[in-house]
């Protein structure tokens, strides 16, 4: 009886013990399964957040912001900031140009802390072009806004054509040119003539840049005065861009026109070609380039029909013009 009461009570025991290892096998596996959801939860957020995480360690993302024009412009002169900034003891922020003079203005103005915070922010902060409606995609520093519109290939220009309200890039005027007023386009490479007959069927004969798609406005007016005594036409060329004098190319022509069969008998001139946005319309014969063409040469007693000629070439950059507008009144500050 003792014994069968032992293996009794042994059963029982090895029955327990098998019950919490049992229950324990049991936690264990719940535990690696809340693991496992754990891991996966983590992957499935990681599979969200990961890509932004690594766009904003490798792109540093951008956001549009509203700021008041002020906070951007010097105190002393009114200017648009650039690096390197300064603050003096009033806490007015001011331009490196400006260190010197601010005190004029300023009381407080004895020392000055270079702004290196600000100058990043000044140096990265960026706006539209303002001619973004006109197809320019560019965001420019804000201090150097003024400079890039000044040149900006998309800033607008008119057509010339009396009663077309048409404005837009110079590109936009080219497909204008060519498929509302029905004016042929020639393809031009630079330091080649391209030759026409003269008159032109149309009042204008359009040339583009093979290399750089500037549009060139050749016009052939109807006989006009020029100085003294009438002549008998005249020939004009125009770059179609506008603030042309700041753009980084400029150009120089060659005009002539002659007879073939008789070299003699020709009218040359070389100019540089001078820029216009045609909101004034045609460009006048006495303004900018122009070659004037006889009337003997016009009607030659051969029959034969005279040819323009016209060269472009690319010519040196202009000397640039200081591009940093005037300053406003200077007043004191307190």
């Amino acid at each position: 009886m003792a014994e069968q009461n032992k293996r009794s009570s042994s059963a029982a025991e090895n029955g327990h013990a098998g019950g919490k290892k049992a229950r324990a096998n049991v936690e264990v596996k719940q535990e690696e399964e809340e693991a496992e959801e754990g891991e996966m939860s983590q992957e499935e957020e990681s599979a969200k957040t990961g890509p932004l995480v690594v766009a904003t360690a490798m792109d540093d993302p951008q956001i549009d912001v509203r700021i008041a024009v002020g906070l951007l412009h010097c105190h002393a002169c009114l200017l648009p900031l650039k690096p390197p900034v300064f603050k003096c003891e009033a806490a007015h922020v001011v331009c490196s140009g400006c260190r010197g003079n601010h005190g004029q203005l300023c009381r407080r103005a004895a020392a000055y802390a270079h702004c290196a915070e600000l100058d990043a922010i000044v140096g990265a902060a960026k706006v539209a072009c303002a001619h973004a409606p006109y197809g320019c995609d560019s965001y420019v520093v804000y201090g150097a806004a003024a400079e890039h519109q000044r040149a900006c290939p998309c800033a607008p220009c008119s057509c010339p054509d009396p009663g077309c309200g048409f404005r837009g890039s110079p590109a936009a005027l080219l497909g204008h040119f060519a498929t509302d007023h029905l004016w042929s386009v020639t393809q031009i490479s630079y330091a080649k003539p391209c030759r026409l007959a003269v008159p032109l069927p149309r009042r204008c004969h359009v040339l583009v840049g093979e290399d750089d798609r500037a549009v060139f406005l050749v016009v052939y007016p109807s006989p006009c005065g020029v100085g003294v005594g009438a002549v008998g036409a005249v020939v004009c060329v125009a770059c179609v861009r506008a603030n042309g004098d700041d753009a980084a190319a400029q150009y120089k022509c060659k005009l002539w026109v002659e007879v073939p069969t008789n070299s003699e008998n020709m009218v040359m001139m070389t100019s540089k070609v001078r820029s216009s946005d045609l909101s004034g319309g045609f460009p006048a014969a006495e303004q900018g380039m122009f070659l004037v063409v006889p009337p003997e040469l016009l009607h030659e007693v051969s029959g034969e029909t005279p040819i323009l000629s016209i060269r472009i070439d690319r010519a040196a950059p202009a000397i640039a013009k200081p591009t940093t507008p005037r300053a406003r009144s200077l007043r004191r500050l307190q």
